[in-house]
């Protein structure tokens, strides 16, 4: 399922020469931007349970998805990869959840990352060496409680809304 290999647009080294902190704004699953500005994208992976499927990651537990890749046409193309690599499932309709805005590459270049969520389609058994650990499927509050990653209310953010999108009737406490 390659694309055509490397990120379309790297964001490793960034922050190197940057003054100040990377502003995040979320503008709601509804907002429009175009696919050449979209640098990444995540999905929130809900099993028949209720449950997130998680991507085992060296940083820890957190949702699937990474980089749009070159030659890359889409941005539910890019999801569908990354959730494959990471953990090995298929899924079905991708919701919007949220557009991010970043500032990384400066005020005046603006780039996005979109969020999604998926109800699992199909597991897939796991094989090693893929871009992830493995995968794990933990209840939205187990995974919350755990994660360790950049911004912890964003990610209670994205998961509430993630699970309310999908109507799933599970919802962490105090996510809006």
């Amino acid at each position: 399922m390659s694309s055509g290999g490397g990120d379309r647009r790297p964001t490793s080294g960034r922050r190197a020469g940057r003054r100040g902190p990377v502003v995040l704004r979320c503008l709601g699953a509804s907002a429009q931007v175009p696919f050449a500005a979209v640098t990444s994208v995540s999905v929130v992976v809900v099993a028949g349970d209720g449950a997130l499927v998680l991507a085992d990651l060296a940083r820890g537990w957190d949702l699937p998805g990474g980089h749009v890749q070159r030659g890359e046409t889409g941005a539910e193309q890019t999801a569908r990869r990354e959730v494959w690599e990471e953990v090995r499932v298929r899924v079905g309709v991708l919701e919007p959840v949220e557009v991010i805005e970043s500032d990384l590459f400066g005020a005046d270049d603006l780039t996005y990352m979109l969020v999604f969520a998926a109800r699992v389609a199909e597991f897939a058994e796991w094989s090693g060496g893929l871009e992830s650990a493995g995968r794990v499927v933990v209840s939205a509050e187990e995974f919350l409680a755990r994660y360790r990653g950049g911004d912890p209310v964003l990610m209670r953010h994205l998961v509430g809304r993630g699970l309310a999108v999908l109507g799933s009737g599970v919802r962490p406490a105090d996510s809006s």
